[in-house]
């Protein structure tokens, strides 16, 4: 059975350089380039721009057992104009990536951008390995010049805004990208954005322990909190749970986080 599953940003992209030099992505008459161009949390009802990413976790935690692959779908952009033809375009794998090809992901033979097209498409089949239930293993992906398109744009801003809480001078690598899969339960894309001003810092004891001790759904922070009764029950999780562990700690019980040595917490504004 083949299913699409949430797509989940890492809590910190690795590859993010905050100190380098913003060169714009601009369509003008010159040498084509060749670019990642992947966007996630636009929302317009809620004035939201969205921001690009260079990274991105893919889990199966959410997905029913038959669930044995799914298809990830990478936005791929191009400076110039459309061409009346198919182009094709470079792309490799880098070294460092510990995902086997064949065994763990299946990528197409060839890579084009499709005639009368300024973006397009990488499609990534990631299959469901045993594996991916104790180890999150990576996918690098490097875009290189050819005949048809260059690579100049290195970096781009990530754009965000006000309700992203992206610091808008933050910028991305445009030339790679990093797929981490797994099997096991991911921060998701809106962690860092929004959860963390209520939950604190992800760790997969800490949601299955308030998923036990609240009730709250395991799936809860894959999607944006969008009414006033969403954002109300994600108050009264971190709530509950943030007296949950002082009571525990209070009677000599204190709980620490996966790594055996942290005191579980919730964010700060629940102290």
């Amino acid at each position: 059975m083949k299913q699409v599953i949430y797509a989940f940003l890492a809590g910190i992209p690795l590859l993010i350089a905050s100190s380098c030099k913003k060169e714009a992505l601009m369509k003008y008459k010159s040498a084509d380039n060749i670019y990642f161009n992947y966007l996630v949390g636009v929302d317009p009802a809620n004035n939201n721009l969205g921001y690009y990413i260079d990274s991105i976790d893919l889990t199966f935690s959410f997905s029913d057992a038959s669930v044995q692959d799914s298809i990830l779908n990478i936005p791929i952009g191009v400076t110039g104009v459309a061409s009346d033809h198919d182009r094709s375009f470079n792309l490799t794998i880098d070294p460092s990536s510990t995902a086997k090809s064949g065994l763990n992901y299946e990528l197409p033979e060839s890579f084009l951008i499709r005639a009368g097209k300024i973006e397009d498409t990488i499609r990534i089949k990631v299959n469901r390995t045993p594996e991916l239930k104790t180890s999150m293993l990576t996918l690098m992906l490097t875009l290189r010049e050819n005949d048809q398109f260059k690579t100049q744009f290195k970096f781009r801003p990530r754009q965000g805004n006000s309700q992203t809480n992206i610091r808008d001078q933050d910028t991305i690598w445009t030339t790679t990208f990093k797929l981490r899969m797994a099997d096991m339960l991911a921060a998701g894309p809106y962690w860092d954005t929004y959860y963390i001003w209520h939950f604190g810092t992800f760790s997969e004891k800490k949601v299955r322990l308030m998923n036990q001790v609240t009730g709250m759904p395991l799936s809860l922070w894959s999607k944006q909190a969008e009414t006033p009764q969403e954002r109300s029950e994600i108050t009264y999780y971190a709530g509950f749970m943030a007296r949950y562990l002082k009571d525990q700690a209070a009677a000599g019980n204190t709980i620490l986080d996966e790594d055996g040595i942290t005191p579980m917490k919730m964010a700060d504004r629940y102290y």
